[in-house]
Formats: structure tokens, sequence, C-alpha cells
């Protein structure tokens, strides 16, 4: 479709059943070990932004489902527009879903963190790609604002050239903007998701947007660096909206929930004030956690907090730019630990610049801290990153998407100078020597210790 056309739809066709479908086009893998199974909570702001202003919406999530089904419910709903989300990961999925709804509307729009840094590559399939946050772009479509004045897109115009219109300005009042829309989601299935886990029922939140801090691997093409904050009441109030719903647990999703320590301060007086009742869990930097905070934390429901450590190397830190070190990550996690928290840490293993004896400094700090999960992957250069910059020209043909492989659960996605057998056995080295830790109590050093200087050799002759 050659969208310089004027787009001008306020009212819906005779045949469409609905205004905005919005499709979460996530598959699971079938080899997927990640703990975490969550809502689209992006698509859940846009369609209460367009309910807000009177518009009809659904949303189409294909967790639980296959991609057949979630492409046939989305047909049946006949909407004028249909959006699509896609990231890093459902690149090629968000593609297929497209081509099999192409013709299925009027207006066809992909959407996410990866259309928002690579938007031309959505164009063949898809009529325009939005471009940042995706709110009131959404509504403008929606009421039918001819195309080229609307703000944050781009699309193919009559003379088959790439037309980019002014970015969209980010939403600065974060209390301004409605509540997800989470009765459109797939509560029921996400609930069970957790049960049959022996998990307290967990779904997701995020109470911020935006990073002001600029690390060499990390995408934030979404909101940017402009750092906002919504105010401790209105996260109390979806708390409550969460809560109502049956669930449990929420896992607060921000880059650095603990940033403001005032503001946890405030949230967690908030929520012994109206006496909510949760467990919860966040992601926190290095920089911004001690054990006041921990213990505050704790008083108010959270039962754990997540670290991006990395390395355990600081020459690979500096690489990554991640203004940190590794004393300043084991102090945090001890932090954490001793105001009553469970931790959890995330280490990059095998990043550009890593050799075999930084790979060694982050397996033995990853043994060393009282850690209650642990996780390593490989690099994944997402476009728009300094990473994907610097490896661009090595990565795999036909290998988009990162998928899940072995007993490791990881590939790696372009050519590294780190053979892929001694990325997987470091990996699997740090993550058994870890369990045994943990499962033999005070006699873990007897068989840890020896085993960890067997497998060191042996990762060195790898």
């Amino acid at each position: 479709m050659l969208l310089d056309k004027v787009y001008s739809l306020p009212f819906p066709r005779k045949t469409s059943l609905i205004d905005v479908a919005l499709v979460y086009p996530y598959i699971d893998p079938p080899r997927n070990r990640s703990i975490f199974r969550f809502p689209p909570l992006g698509l859940g702001y846009i369609a209460a932004h367009l309910r807000d202003a009177g518009y009809s919406v659904q949303v189409v999530d294909a967790t639980f489902t296959d991609e057949r089904a979630a492409i046939e419910r989305t047909r049946a709903l006949k909407p004028r527009i249909i959006g699509v989300y896609s990231m890093f990961t459902m690149r090629e999925t968000s593609l297929r879903f497209a081509r099999a709804l192409k013709g299925q509307c009027d207006l066809l729009v992909a959407g996410g963190p990866l259309p928002t840094v690579e938007p031309e590559t959505y164009l063949h399939d898809f009529d325009a790609a939005a471009v940042g946050e995706g709110e009131q772009t959404t509504l403008e479509l929606a009421r039918g604002d001819p195309i080229g004045e609307v703000d944050g897109l781009v699309y193919i115009g009559k003379d088959g050239k790439i037309v980019q219109t002014p970015p969209r300005e980010v939403l600065k009042d974060l209390d301004s903007i409605p509540l997800p829309a989470r009765d459109l989601f797939d509560n029921e299935n996400y609930i069970r998701y957790y049960q049959k886990r022996g998990e307290p029922p967990t779904t997701s939140a995020i109470t911020s947007r935006g990073c002001p801090f600029e690390c060499d691997f990390c995408s934030h093409p979404i909101f940017g660096e402009s750092f906002r904050e919504r105010s401790p009441r209105n996260m109390a109030d979806e708390v409550e909206q969460v809560l109502d719903l049956g669930y449990e647990r929420v896992f607060f999703q921000d880059d650095c929930f603990t940033l403001t320590r005032g503001r946890v301060a405030r949230f967690c007086d908030e929520v012994e004030r109206r006496g909510l009742r949760f467990g919860w869990q966040c992601l926190s930097r290095v920089d911004a956690m001690d054990e006041a905070t921990a213990a505050r934390m704790r008083a108010a429901g959270c039962d754990q907090v997540f670290f991006g450590l990395e390395s355990g190397s600081e020459r690979v830190l500096k690489i990554m730019n991640k203004s940190a070190t590794p004393e300043m990550g084991r102090r945090a996690v001890k932090a954490a630990k001793a105001g009553g928290l469970k931790t959890g840490a995330f280490f990059i293993f095998g990043y550009p610049g890593d050799d075999t004896e930084s790979m060694l400094e982050t397996l033995h700090f990853a043994e060393s801290l009282p850690l209650d999960y642990l996780s390593f992957s490989y690099p994944y250069p997402i476009p728009g990153t300094p990473l994907y910059e610097r490896v661009k020209d090595r990565m795999m043909e036909g290998s988009p998407e990162p998928e899940q492989k072995g007993l490791v659960g990881h590939q790696l996605i372009y050519y590294s100078e780190i053979p892929e057998d001694k990325l997987r056995f470091g990996i699997l080295k740090g993550l058994t020597l870890h369990k045994l830790g943990r499962s033999l109590g005070p006699v873990a050093p007897l068989v840890v210790k020896p085993l960890e200087a067997l497998t060191d050799n042996i990762f060195r002759l790898l």
C-alpha cells in the first residue's frame, strides 16, 4: 500500500467488527528454559488509551496458543487496523503474521523495539512502522488522521520512497496514562502457568520509562534515555488491579526499579498503608542497592531482586560501559541478602573482548556470590546498540533471532572469536558448580573446589 494517499477512516467499515486488533506474536520455543511468562504490557497500555477515547480494541496474545490459531482469531475480529508487536527475538514471527494478515484490514502496522530501530525492514510486509511510544500514534491512526500528519511513522509514499514523519514526543506525565487494559490479557492461562510450576501466580508491571545509562549491549529505543517515573500512589493502584485479577506476585520490569530509592521507600509506605499483601520482585543496578533499602522492600513484600552483573572482569565491564565493578556487584548482592532478599544475577558470557582468563574470572565471581538464581547467556547483538555495530559484519546468515539450543539453551548468532563449544562448556560449568554449592551446604567446598580446579584446566585447553 502506498500511503501518501490520505488515510482517513474515522468510522468502521461495514465489514469491520472492531477498530483495532493488537497482536503479540510470541510463540514459545520448545526448549525455552526461561522462568518468566508475562503478558504484553505495551499493548495493554495502547489498548487502554484507545478504549478511553471510545475505540473498540482487542489484544491477541499467541503465548498459550499456536500461530495459526492466533492469526485466525485476529482475522475473525475484522479490525480496521491491525498492530503487530515485534522485537529482536520475534522478528521473523512478526513478519509471518504480517504476511498472513495482509489484506485483512485497512492498515497493518508494526510496532515495538525492532521496528523503532529498523523500520525500513518492515515496510515490505507492513503498511507502516510505528517508531517510539505507541499510545498516541495508534490513537491518531484509529481516529483517521491523515497518515502524513501522524508523528512517529515510517511508510512508503506514492512515489515509492520511504517517508518518515517527525519523531513522536515521549509522554512526560506517566500517571496520566490509563493503567494497562489487563482484562484483555489471557490472565487465566498466565495464572495457570505459574501454578503448574508451584509458583505464586505472577504478572509484570513497569513503573518507569527510559534509562539514563548507556550499556554497550542494551537497547531501549522505545523509551529512550529520558527517564520518567510513575508516582507511588499510581503504582499501588496498578497493584490493586493486578490482585483483583487473581495474581499474587508482581515482577517490576523497570530497567532499574531501585534507581530512585526515595520513591521505592514511598511505594513501600503506600503498600503498607493500603494493607496490600503480595509478593514482588524487581531489577536493580549494583549502585542502587543498600541493606536499608533491601530491608524496607522486604517488609513491604519484596522477596527477590535481580542484578545485571554481566561479568566478573573489571576490564570487560569497562568494554560493556557498565559503570560498575565486580566489587560493587559483590557489595550489592551481600546488601540485598543482609536485608532479607533472595538474589539473582545475569551474566553475559563470551563478550567481544573476553578471553579465557576473563571468562574464568566471571565464573569464579558468580560461584563466590550468595545467589539464589544464576543465569548465563551469550552476547546478543541487538540492532541499534554499540555491540551490534561492532559485530554486524560477523552476523550469521539465516540467524536473525537467537534460538534455544542444547543443554545451555543458547545459540551464537554472530561469528565469535571464542569457539561456541568452549562457551557452552563454561556455562555448564558455572551452572553446575553453582547448583552443587547450593545443594551441598557446609560440605560444598570439599566437592566444589576440586571440581572447579579440574574444570578450569579443561576450560583453558578448549
